[in-house]
């Protein structure tokens, strides 16, 4: 089975501003339903007049009971089409089973462009419609036939600045250099990442680091073996995030939203670096059979609107995939934007496709050679 996804632990991270204080539960719920598709002003003739409803699949979380009063109700008074959500996780066993019956039970996904390749591949989702949604509008390689990216995220090297002073870890060859850079390291229970991590770790420059392939699978293997004694992987994101207040590890692969939480609640004792991340979509996904038809297309297209990406980001440091969102990003936050043009440059986006095929072989490899 897959850990929980990044979109699930972005409920968790919400959960805990709110319960912190840090956000107001008015801003918790509107930051849950931006990223699951807070309906907008649509921009398409599409008629609605077939679709009652539409129905949302994430992965749940304390905003479920009031998303139709945080904005259900306003898209209703736009289209006169309701929104609900199916808290329940869009998993790849889930949407085969229901397309497989012919009782596909929502009409979009929140999931992953890796996701949105292997079962369009497979024959369980429906093409997007790009005469509706404007691939212009999406950054280049995040809009596949079968989905496209809603928010980005990404794996970043972060570490204890009281660890290091004026000499701290710039790269993924210092993450691997125990000489120089001592002690207890962080990495993500799961291979997503973290292969491409290792080998640039080995010096394999970002632009050689795909096509992944059997020589390098096994050079990056042999890189994680080198310091496995000496990491610790985490599970879910609320892990990481203890790893790092807890100082259980001195520096670690780590996703963006939760290093911004240790960030600013350390008052940048632990900070990070932009340097060789890897960036990566969440995504729509469409099964076939959905209950509400082509009325799906301008409701997702809605979701990007540069304004309203903005403002997902600024509640959870979810990245906007609307390279026009950038501009509106506030120079305070940009540090935190991981796409930024200046943050972007310095990463390098995952090989979705490469992980829709390889993903379940590749990861069993991984988890074995860390259990050892």
């Amino acid at each position: 089975m897959r850990l929980p996804s990044f979109q699930s632990d972005v409920v968790d991270l919400a959960r805990d501003l709110h319960a912190q204080g840090r956000i107001g539960r008015r801003d918790m719920l509107q930051g849950l339903a931006l990223m699951s598709a807070l309906p907008a002003l649509l921009r398409s003739g599409v008629s609605y007049a077939q679709a009652r409803e539409i129905v949302v699949c994430n992965w749940g979380g304390d905003a479920m009971t009031h998303m139709a009063t945080a904005w259900g109700d306003p898209y209703e008074a736009d289209t006169g089409v309701k929104v609900v959500f199916d808290g329940t996780g869009p998993s790849e066993g889930k949407i085969k089973a229901m397309v497989e019956a012919n009782a596909a039970a929502w009409d979009v996904g929140d999931a992953d462009v890796g996701s949105a390749i292997l079962l369009g591949n497979e024959g369980f989702l429906r093409p997007v419609d790009y005469t509706v949604v404007d691939r212009n509008q999406i950054l280049p390689g995040m809009a596949v036939e079968c989905g496209f990216a809603n928010y980005l995220y990404s794996f970043v090297l972060g570490y204890d600045t009281t660890e290091f002073g004026d000499n701290p870890p710039t790269s993924w060859a210092d993450f691997f250099n125990l000489d120089d850079f001592p002690g207890p390291r962080a990495m993500r229970k799961e291979v997503l990442a973290q292969i491409e991590i290792a080998l640039m770790g080995a010096g394999v420059p970002k632009d050689e680091i795909y096509p992944i392939t059997p020589d390098k699978e096994k050079l990056a293997f042999e890189m994680i073996g080198k310091i496995k004694d000496d990491t610790i992987f985490w599970s879910s994101g609320a892990e990481s995030q203890q790893f790092m207040r807890q100082q259980e590890v001195v520096m670690g692969v780590f996703w963006n939203t939760r290093l911004k939480v240790i960030h600013e609640e350390t008052e940048g004792a632990w900070d990070w670096t932009w340097n060789q991340g890897m960036v990566s979509p969440g995504g729509w996904i469409v099964p076939k059979g959905n209950p509400a038809g082509d009325a799906i297309w301008p409701f997702l297209a809605s979701t990007l609107i540069p304004e309203r990406q903005v403002k997902l980001f600024e509640l959870f440091a979810n990245a906007p995939s609307n390279p026009a969102a950038a501009a509106l990003v506030p120079a305070e936050l940009k540090k935190f934007n991981a796409t930024d043009p200046d943050n972007y440059a310095l990463q390098l986006p995952t090989d979705d496709a490469w992980y829709g095929k390889e993903f379940s072989r590749i990861n069993t490899v991984f988890l074995d050679l860390i259990a050892t």
